[in-house]
């Protein structure tokens, strides 16, 4: 298992050797990937059991402080 400073060098490694022109909708990903975790470790009971519910996901997108519909449109007209 790698620890932290290895994870980091090599997510740092894959982002280098990406197209300029994919930064944007990179750091859009992990600015998201961020925000989930942190929602995810500040808001557990809504992950206590593993079960798929409507009323789990409608807390969760109440709780994000993106609009994740946005940025996946935006994501997506960048490919375009």
């Amino acid at each position: 298992m790698l620890n932290r400073i290895q994870y980091e060098k090599r997510i740092l490694n894959e982002i280098r050797a990406m197209p300029e022109e994919s930064l944007p909708g990179i750091f859009r990903l992990i600015a998201l990937f961020r925000e989930e975790f942190t929602v995810w470790h500040a808001d557990s009971e809504l992950f206590e059991d593993e079960g798929i519910s409507h009323e789990k996901t409608r807390k969760l997108l109440a709780m994000s402080q993106r609009n994740w519909a946005q940025d996946i449109v935006a994501d997506r007209e960048d490919r375009i």
